[in-house]
């Protein structure tokens, strides 16, 4: 669902202000290891969380969490504070969920136990990227009961139901079901394209691990129904190269251990 001018629309101004400087920096560091190590031209990048760029109304907006408390209960919990950026020149990804289902039953169906919201700072369309979501398939389970999606199944679902690419605009919200099939297409526009996302999941998931935010933030995020799972800390937060970093050394690992293995 999109819900239209819930959020106000100044805070969105500095965030996507300060993500513009820090997608240059984070390409910057893409290009000292040689290349992003996920999808050309598609970043892990949030929103910074510190105190000078987290706001209530944004992360913790009451139209949004009143969404999130009918769909998931009276606690749901926050578990995710990121985001991605869509560059220019930036290429397809393979059509993807962000969680497998919880069960291997394909009867009953299984209720919603986590939301994604996402939060675009600036306009979202099909010239810039957009998201692209194939509705109705948090319904749909993969082939093999996890979060592959193969061919035959996206053919057998664009004759149901084709994809969908949501226009939006600063200050809407994008709240998704976590196991819809969704993927990030070409920015065909000449500035990047920022997208905050926030994972909530109900009181029966298991939460692992604590989010990290700049002490001084806990008059934004603490007092509402929803449990925001954070440590509020002094020390510096390296929020923007730290996830593609983590990534980057895990395949470079990966590929060092397969040529041990294999050295042909």
């Amino acid at each position: 669902m999109v819900l239209e001018d819930a959020l106000p629309k100044k805070p969105l101004v500095e965030i996507r202000r300060r993500m513009d400087l820090d997608t240059k920096e984070l390409q910057d560091y893409c290009s000292s290891i040689g290349g992003n190590p996920r999808e050309k031209g598609h970043l892990q990048q949030g929103p910074p969380p510190l105190r000078d760029f987290v706001f209530r109304d944004i992360v913790m907006n009451s139209f949004v969490v009143d969404v999130c408390v009918e769909l998931l209960g009276k606690n749901p919990t926050l578990t995710f504070y990121n985001g991605n950026t869509n560059c220019p020149r930036s290429t397809t990804q393979h059509v993807h969920m962000d969680s497998a289902h919880r069960t291997k039953e394909p009867e009953p169906v299984e209720p919603t136990f986590s939301v994604v919201v996402n939060i675009p700072p600036g306009p979202m369309n099909a010239s810039n990227g957009a998201i692209q979501l194939w509705p109705g398939t948090h319904l749909e389970r993969s082939d093999d009961g996890g979060r592959a999606i193969t061919d035959e199944q996206l053919t057998r679902r664009m004759k149901i139901h084709p994809p969908i690419q949501p226009i939006t605009k600063a200050g809407d919200v994008l709240i998704r079901d976590i196991r819809l099939w969704h993927r990030g297409v070409p920015n065909r526009s000449k500035r990047p394209r920022h997208m905050i996302a926030l994972v909530l999941v109900d009181e029966t998931s298991e939460v692992r691990g604590r989010l990290r935010f700049q002490k001084g933030c806990e008059s934004e995020l603490e007092g509402t129904p929803v449990n925001p799972n954070a440590d509020y800390v002094d020390e510096p937060i390296d929020y923007l190269i730290a996830p593609t970093r983590r990534l980057y050394e895990y395949r470079r690992t990966n590929r060092r251990l397969r040529a041990k293995i294999d050295p042909n």
